[in-house]
């Protein structure tokens, strides 16, 4: 009976040792249980074919015969931890299998107010099933996630995990930290997907820590302290120093990669000296703890402004915050997450300093910032050896994010664009640096006012560049770049995909390589940008292998030449590029040529290199290690899974020391089916690498076609811009000839018009000399007729017979005057009627000019205006250049028609004007005939003892032919200046002349005739001057008694 007892013990001790595997994945000889599969919880990048093959999931092979349950998860023994089961064979990556461990959790967050401070280490947790991806620290884009968490009643601040990805049979590897950034106030730990990175001997590490106000949010104080995040990062290095080396990690070598705002995080981490030790390298992509946008200068008033879209008790003129803080400890950790939202939205637009709670703040009660980054920044002891750089255009992220304040700008004057600008991104107290600085050395001055958003967008983004990412990386290694190796670069390489191509782009021009695009080459991830091409892969491979070389040696890559490290803040730096003959260009001036302003005077040493670039990338060099390569082949393993041991281990709460090694005789079914399944994913390989090939011909035939494209659309738009040219220089001489035809014009009008004044002068002048002596009857005094005796009174008198035809002719001779008078009248108001009229039909005339003229112009800027915005004006570009010349000829047979015109005016008016001068001239001889048939007749009838004798008329017939002479000499006047305008038009300022002398030579031999003429009109003035006063002399004797 004792022997069977015995043995019923022992048996029943054997099946409670034994591990109880059921409620995971049921008991391994039952038939009709299905492998496991990891259960994805986001559209996962690994579930995705990939480009390369080797990293795509297997097709679902036919049914096998059930494998042991540790087959399907690796498990690793880790001291003070637990026992770690995590997922064996999560992918097949370089032809060998990668094991995952996911959502480790490393520490333990309290409720209530402890949600923003300091967390617990994790301590022994047993058995952990690390076999699925554990949700992400509290971020208001998950809000709706966090409040269905919370109605279950789970923990949702409890979310301090990390993510494992080692090699089968890892031993002693160097190991990539990941931090995830951005913004700091979203993201998690899957952003860091091993596809890639594990093609090398490298294990791969991904954080989650507390975001926005959980990790950020500060009152400087024990109970809110502020830079939790930082502590949540060295919590979870502490934690991976312990327990690397149970993964098949090496301790000794750590490597912390940040991107953006996680590697703002990283540098701060190692510039506060509190986590010496725990890694050994830096690799920093488009972030520093000197960006200025991710430090809070005044975290206070971020507290108050928190405060109040929270609704909690006011934190300013406070004497406690007490109630504040039990305020925050009640508040649901999804209503915090949607009050952040609020801020962030009401508040951005007024510029970075009303922002906060996702910021670093300087002196935080837990210590790790005592003084700013810059300062710590400066002692270079801290300084460890470090890949730092950006993206190209790694600001157009933000700038994004307020271009709409730029383009709603109506202003010509550039400083307000800029001021737009610093307001976003630089603290207030560098604004008149930064300003006076970019008028300097960004914009011309042409641009300072005649600005536009889309005229100076580029000039914008080059300075948002230099504030937030170049200039901070300038200032992190001016002072420990001699003593800790840094390698410098920028990532310039626009691929196929962005990391943010889902967010829409408001600038007015694409940009090349914004933020964190260099990730997507490290990471598969987001997913809908893990399908590389053909050269972005070749690109991606290049990158994981330098910064995997790094990691190992220190050193990216060993190739002399390729990769300096840096002599200077500037630089050398490598720079990727698009460039297949050179897609590794390096750069001596990190800063583009451009010195940045000393901002930390007190801190550095004003005097420090300025080294500037005169030509386009002179220092090149050929990487030689560009192509892709054969992935390396692991040690061949056995075919089979180890099986599970019938027995169990005799302590098995002891970590085991070697790999069990898989049984001597492997089942042949199994053995089998895993040789199929080798052989089918040969075939698969073989497949994807002929369609990759066949791929990689088509997009170098696409690339081929769209190069000759743009030459072709280059050329296009030269040849439309030298024609446009060409138009308006065009344009420019018709509107100066129209311009100079119309002072013309304006100067013959005015001569006619002071002629006709002359004239008309004179002849006022002529008639009031005429109207005191009409006759010589009237000029002598009456003379009584002599008395003759009264011999007949019905006969009449000699006398009185000539008195009353002396009378009778006066009498007509006045009607006559009289009678001339009218008509010139009438014929004065008719050549004013005619020439109002001729003027009005100039005036239209010129007015449809110039409304022509006006519809051109407007026409042309519309051309413009959509050559600008990329539209095509014409549908092709012989039909545009016919259009072109349809339009010159239209201008041509307008300006002939104008001249035909104009030619034609002046005709009439010359043969207007001959019509005149004939008709006085036929009044003029029957007024002079008139005037001598009556003073003959007075001659006739009077007697011998009186003259008949008018002086007024010979000086009448004197002033009548100087007329007629005056009026031959305006007739050749405007014959010379019409010949004159046939000639080319002299220089009339004196100032273009040696001396005065030359200046009258050229003109007296440019028109002879002219100066003759000039001097004969002075000579004829004095002489009628002469005469004048002659006259009026005579005159004045006369009227003397």
């Amino acid at each position: 009976m004792r022997p069977l007892l015995f043995v019923l013990a022992l048996c029943v001790a054997q099946i409670c040792a034994r591990p109880n595997f059921d409620y995971d994945y049921g008991d391994p000889s039952g038939e009709d249980k299905k492998p496991w599969r990891p259960e994805p919880l986001k559209p996962a990048p690994w579930q995705l074919d990939n480009e390369s093959g080797e990293d795509a999931t297997p097709p679902q092979a036919p049914p096998v015969p059930p494998v042991p349950q540790s087959a399907h998860e690796a498990v690793v023994q880790v001291p003070g931890v637990g026992e770690i089961a995590g997922v064996r064979g999560f992918k097949t990556i370089a032809n060998r299998p990668v094991n995952a461990f996911l959502g480790l959790r490393y520490g333990k967050v309290g409720s209530g107010l402890a949600r923003f401070q300091a967390a617990q280490p994790s301590g022994y947790q047993g058995r952990i099933r690390a076999q699925a991806k554990s949700p992400n620290c509290p971020q208001f884009p998950e809000v709706d996630r966090l409040k269905e968490a919370e109605a279950r009643g789970e923990n949702v601040d409890d979310c301090l995990t990390l993510d494992i990805y080692a090699p089968e049979f890892a031993s002693n590897l160097p190991v990539l930290v990941f931090v995830h950034g951005e913004m700091l106030f979203d993201g998690g730990s899957e952003e860091a997907q091993p596809d890639y990175v594990l093609e090398k001997d490298v294990l791969l590490v991904s954080i989650n820590y507390r975001l926005a106000p959980f990790g950020f949010l500060s009152a400087l104080s024990e109970e809110l302290p502020g830079n939790v995040a930082l502590s949540d990062l060295h919590l979870a290095l502490e934690w991976l120093q312990r327990n690397l080396e149970h993964f098949g990690g090496d301790p000794g070598q750590v490597t912390l990669v940040g991107q953006a705002g996680g590697a703002t995080l990283a540098h701060a981490l190692s510039l506060s000296g509190r986590a010496t030790n725990l890694f050994q390298r830096l690799i920093l992509q488009s972030g520093t703890a000197l960006n200025p946008y991710l430090i809070d200068e005044r975290p206070l008033d971020t507290l108050e402004t928190f405060s109040k879209v929270a609704r909690c008790p006011p934190v300013a003129n406070s004497p406690s915050l007490s109630a504040f803080y039990a305020c925050l400890g009640r508040l649901p950790t999804s209503q915090l997450a949607s009050a952040f939202q609020q801020l962030l939205e009401q508040n951005e637009p007024r510029g970075r300093s009303f922002i906060g709670g996702f910021k670093l703040v300087v002196g935080d009660a837990l210590g790790y910032l005592p003084k700013s980054p810059v300062a710590l920044a400066a002692n270079a002891s801290n300084a460890l050896p470090m890949i730092v750089g950006a993206a190209k255009d790694a600001s157009a992220f933000i700038l994004s994010r307020f271009y709409d304040q730029i383009a709603g700008l109506r202003s010509n004057n550039v400083t307000d664009y800029i001021d737009v600008v610093l307001r976003h991104t630089a603290p207030p107290s560098e604004h008149q640096v930064w300003k006076q600085w970019a008028l300097r050395e960004i914009f011309t001055p042409d641009q300072v006012h005649t600005a536009t958003p889309r005229s100076v967008s580029q000039g914008l983004l080059e300075l948002s560049n230099l504030i937030l990412y170049r200039a901070p990386v300038i200032f992190t290694i001016r002072n420990s770049y001699r003593t800790a190796p840094t390698y410098l670069y920028t990532f310039d390489y626009r691929g196929g995909y962005h990391r943010f191509g889902h967010f829409s782009n408001p600038l007015p021009f694409g940009v090349d390589a914004s933020l964190s695009d260099d990730s997507v080459y490290l990471f598969p991830y987001p997913p809908e940008a893990s399908r590389l091409n053909p050269e972005d892969r070749s690109l991606s491979r290049a990158l994981v292998t330098m910064w995997v070389d790094f990691a190992t040696t220190g050193v990216p890559n060993p190739n002399s030449g390729v990769w300096p490290r840096a002599s200077s803040e500037y630089g050398p730096f490598l720079r990727f590029t698009n460039s297949k003959e050179n897609p590794l260009e390096l750069d001596p001036h990190f800063g583009e040529g451009i010195p940045v302003p000393n901002l930390n005077a007190e801190y550095f040493n004003a005097t420090t290199t300025t080294t500037t670039t005169t030509t386009q990338r002179p220092y090149v060099y050929q990487y030689g290690n560009w192509q892709p390569q054969q992935p390396q082949q692991w040690p061949q393993q056995p075919q089979q899974w180890p099986q599970q041991p019938q027995q169990p281990p005799q302590q098995p709460q002891q970590p085991p020391q070697q790999p069990q090694q898989p049984p001597q005789q492997p089942r042949p079914q199994y053995q089998q089916a895993a040789r199929e399944q080798q052989l089918r994913q040969q075939e698969q390989r073989r497949r994807e690498q002929e369609l990759r090939e066949q791929q990689r011909k088509e997009y170098e035939k696409h690339l081929l076609e769209q190069q000759e494209q743009l030459m072709r659309e280059k050329l296009e738009r030269d040849q439309l811009r030298r024609e446009q040219q060409q138009q308006r220089e065009q344009q420019q001489r018709e509107q100066q000839q129209r311009e100079q035809q119309r002072r013309e014009q304006q100067r013959r009008e005015q001569q006619w018009l002071e002629q006709q004044q002359r004239e008309q002068q004179e002849r006022e002048g002529q008639e009031n000399r005429r109207q005191p002596y009409p006759s010589y009857e009237r000029q002598q005094p009456p003379q009584r007729p002599p008395q003759y005796p009264n011999v007949n009174a019905g006969s009449q008198l000699p006398g009185q017979e000539q008195d009353q035809q002396r009378e009778q002719q006066w009498r007509e001779q006045q009607q006559r005057d009289q009678q001339r008078r009218e008509q010139q009248q009438r014929e004065q108001q008719q050549r004013e009627q005619q020439w109002r009229e001729q003027q009005q039909r100039e005036q239209q005339q010129r007015e449809e000019q110039e409304r022509e003229e006006q519809e051109r112009e407007a026409l042309h800027q519309e051309q413009q205006s959509e050559d600008e915005d990329g539209h095509q004006p014409y549908p092709s570009y012989d039909d545009h250049q016919a259009a072109q010349e349809q339009e010159a000829a239209r201008r041509d047979q307008e300006l002939q028609e104008r001249q035909r015109e104009q030619q034609r005016r002046e005709q009439l008016q010359q043969e207007q004007q001959q019509r005149e001068w004939e008709q006085q001239e036929r009044e003029r001889q029957n007024a002079a005939q008139d005037s001598d048939g009556s003073n003959d007749d007075a001659q006739l009838g009077q007697p011998s003892s009186n003259p008949e004798y008018d002086p007024n008329y010979d000086e009448e017939q004197e002033r009548e032919e100087r007329r007629r002479e005056q009026l031959q000499r305006e007739r050749e006047r405007e014959q010379q200046e019409r010949e004159r305008e046939q000639q080319p038009e002299i220089n009339h300022d004196p100032i273009a002349y040696p001396s005065y002398e030359d200046y009258l030579k050229a003109h007296q031999e440019s028109d002879p005739a002219e100066s003759e003429r000039d001097s004969a009109f002075d000579e004829e003035q004095v002489r009628e001057q002469l005469r004048r006063d002659q006259l009026h002399e005579e005159q004045a004797g006369n009227n003397q008694p």
